[in-house]
């Protein structure tokens, strides 16, 4: 066995798996991705074992340079359900290779996952001609997958040294017409019991697809959804919180329970929300808990949030 592959097991890689179809069950639904090089791979819709809709997959065959000198790779990557990048497996037996066939060591197959994370990588903005010498203009032997000229110092720190290709081919391919793809196959999927999923699910990119579904443009929430788009406002996700607590129409913040809430939620708040929360309050009259809270609260805070209770407090029912 291979050094570097040995090392990656024993230290227990997430990334060299024996080939396998995946653990999840398979759903029908299936699309055929074309690919900017001319690869085509089949990405199919994921399910666990109640039949939920967990996320895509595809097994991905594709050369990764015009030549034979670079070996081909054979990768099983995953997607979330909006098409976010979420990990990779090699199969045991092909591993992914560097120049010259070196096999990635562990650290390398994590650094490729830690790069396919970023969406935003430096990789996006390049053409692969712009980034790597002609194999015909390299010399016998020679470092086909070099770096060029000025672009070498702004993705040192990237991509794999030895793996441009590889790092190239595979970030474009994650990042790239298999999203939209994805994104047109869950559009299809939208129900009701999807969107409550998303809205419960902790993972704020869910949470936002099921808000643009469940609330109109004047704060108005679907009935079915009305308690779970409320309960967002208290998201450890300052951005998702404030995006909710602007939007909602006034009228869902009036009963005194959820007033109470909010009274509960200010106080161990960050600053950022409770300037929210305290404008948001102004369009709201205010319970007699709540104002009572207020109140006994107010100069626990520093003197701009004491001025605004203060005002808040002040204003005409």
């Amino acid at each position: 066995m291979n050094k570097g592959l040995l090392i990656c097991l024993l230290v227990g890689c997430a990334y060299i798996v024996k080939a396998r179809i995946p653990a999840d069950r398979a759903d029908s639904t299936a699309r055929t991705v074309n690919e900017y090089n001319g690869v085509n791979y089949t990405v199919q819709l994921q399910k666990d074992g109640a039949g939920k809709p967990v996320g895509y997959h595809a097994y991905v065959f594709t050369p990764v340079c015009e030549d034979d000198l670079c070996k081909p790779v054979y990768i099983n990557l995953y997607w979330d359900l909006l098409g976010n990048y979420m990990r990779y497996e090699v199969p045991l037996d092909q591993p992914l290779t560097k120049l010259d066939h070196v096999v990635f060591t562990p650290e390398e197959y994590e650094k490729l996952h830690e790069m396919l994370q970023d969406a935003e990588s430096l990789l996006k903005d390049y053409q692969i001609d712009e980034l790597v010498e002609s194999a015909s203009n390299a010399r016998p032997g020679g470092d086909v997958d070099a770096v060029t000229g000025a672009t070498a110092k702004s993705l040192q720190a990237v991509v794999i040294p030895g793996a441009l290709y590889t790092c190239y081919t595979l970030w474009h391919i994650v990042h790239g017409r298999v999203r939209d793809t994805i994104a047109s196959v869950t559009d299809s999927l939208v129900s009701p019991s999807l969107l409550l999923h998303f809205l419960r699910s902790g993972n704020y990119r869910y949470q936002h697809y099921a808000l643009d579904r469940a609330m109109d443009g004047q704060g108005n929430i679907e009935p079915d959804f009305e308690q779970d788009v409320v309960n967002l406002i208290g998201s450890p996700n300052i951005f998702l919180a404030q995006r909710v607590l602007k939007a909602i129409a006034p009228g869902y913040l009036q009963s005194a329970e959820r007033q109470h809430w909010l009274g509960q939620l200010f106080i161990d708040a960050n600053y950022r929300f409770q300037l929210a929360l305290l404008a948001k309050l102004q369009d709201v009259p205010l319970d007699k808990v709540l104002t009572k809270m207020l109140k006994a609260h107010q100069h626990d805070f520093n003197e701009e949030i004491a001025t605004k209770i203060e005002q808040l407090l002040n204003k005409k029912s």
